[in-house]
């Protein structure tokens, strides 16, 4: 198994910068803002050869209750980082003198009992050594001085962190067989359901909106399946200059949507269908991806679902087929009907039709509807077969492929779809010149 480094300090030290210098790329969000960082973010790396994992977390500020509010959440998830890993990269800040917070990160740290490395940020020119000696106060024999933000000393320090590596194991790592992004508007309950679906807390959940900032990981195995949830940001639909970093972790969000095979998108029940929701289904459509909209929070409803999920569909237009549920990621309620949803969707998209039994569907649905006149002459569809999965795609080759109306071709989308048995899946039908 691949050796785990969790970067761990108290808030605005320079975890993130450390672990984008570590990794090789901005996998993490950086900005000089305190408590960027809200969840644990993983990322896999390597060093002289030797591949790990390192861990992001957010500030840790033992001063608080854990249990009581959302910078407790951050605390308990850092704690849980240092925990599960082999090295801990306990990071200062050199333009600061040890704080007390400082102090009660290194006792906690040593209670955890893993091989911890001490180092200060911040030190940007070898003539600031000076900035570590407040920190050896610890009672520790070595410090790593290091400036994440211009690369300096970080080769030193993943040099020290390679000496603590256990050995090296050889061990075939498993592939997840499906990746769900679980995308929605800011508090509709994204983390809430991951957790649920993972059975621990995994990710920080809290009732303040904007939680989750970072797209973070997460496997689940279910029914012999391995599932690759992404749990991603919430996305807002107008930014202020003041809102920067929301803007960077919405955008984040919509490139999740392409890394991911299906889209859980999650909707209040309580709000219903925004237009923000809508444009978001839009995008998720255009981009090809299956998608299922499930509406979090049904346990606080009293409406009637039958109504409301028929209001919901009218809402929708063309998107109306899309697979709905309605759940209570708190309760758990129908949590487990999200994951046989997409197991259903995900057989759906990778479906592959006979190019015999394609076109013996054409050859009817063109008898039901003719393709209309094209300067003078009729259009043909000579024939159909299947270029691709994930979505479906059918390539039509035609005589004049340019004159396929987009409303024909949408009639055709359906016809094929119901000679399936499936509905709300993005197919693409593509038109060549035979």
């Amino acid at each position: 198994m691949h050796p785990i480094v969790a970067i761990v300090g108290r808030p605005n030290v320079g975890k993130s910068r450390l672990f984008n210098r570590m990794v090789g790329s901005g996998k993490a969000i950086v900005a000089d803002i305190p408590g960027v960082t809200r969840d644990r973010h993983y990322a896999e790396a390597d060093w002289c050869g030797r591949e790990y994992i390192c861990i992001d977390t957010g500030g840790l500020d033992l001063a608080l209750d854990p249990n009581a509010d959302l910078e407790g959440h951050i605390t308990r998830q850092s704690l849980m980082a240092a925990e599960e890993a082999d090295v801990i990269i306990c990071l200062f800040d050199g333009q600061l003198e040890p704080t007390p917070i400082d102090h009660q990160v290194v006792e906690e740290l040593r209670k955890v009992g893993k091989p911890i490395i001490f180092a200060v940020n911040k030190v940007d020119d070898p003539d600031q050594g000076d900035k570590l000696i407040p920190y050896y106060e610890f009672g520790v024999e070595k410090i790593v001085a290091v400036s994440a933000e211009h690369g300096i000393g970080v080769d030193d320090l993943l040099d020290e962190a390679l000496l603590h590596f256990p050995p090296e194991i050889e061990v075939e790592l498993e592939k997840s067989d499906i990746t769900v992004a679980v995308i929605g508007r800011p508090n509709v309950g994204k983390s809430t359901l991951v957790n649920r679906l993972a059975g621990e807390e995994r990710v920080v959940s809290h009732e303040k909106a904007g939680t989750t900032r970072d797209a973070v990981n997460v496997e689940i195995d279910f029914e012999g399946k391995k599932y690759l949830f992404i749990d991603t940001a919430g996305v807002k639909r107008r930014w202020s200059v003041s809102e920067r970093l929301e803007r960077l972790t919405a955008m984040r969000s919509l490139r999740m949507i392409d890394r991911a095979e299906i889209i859980i998108q999650l909707i209040d029940g309580s709000e219903g269908l925004t237009k923000q929701d809508l444009s978001l289904a839009g995008f998720i459509r255009q981009q090809g991806k299956g998608s299922i909209l499930v509406v979090n929070k049904w346990d606080l409803m009293e409406a009637e679902w039958q109504e409301y999920e028929r209001r919901l569909r009218e809402g929708l237009g063309d998107l109306k087929d899309i697979p709905i549920l309605c759940i209570s990621a708190v309760t758990g309620q129908n949590c487990l009907k999200v994951l046989s949803g997409i197991e259903k969707m995900h057989v759906a998209l990778g479906k592959e039709i006979p190019t015999s039994d394609l076109n013996r569907i054409m050859e009817l649905a063109l008898e039901g509807h003719h393709l209309p006149v094209f300067r003078g002459k009729q259009v043909r569809i000579k024939y159909a077969t299947q270029i691709g999965t994930y979505p479906p795609t059918i390539a039509l080759f035609s005589n004049y492929p340019a004159a396929v109306p987009y409303a024909y071709r949408k009639y055709l989308m359906r016809k094929i779809m119901e000679a399936l048995g499936v509905k709300g899946i993005p197919l693409k039908i593509v038109c060549k010149r035979k």
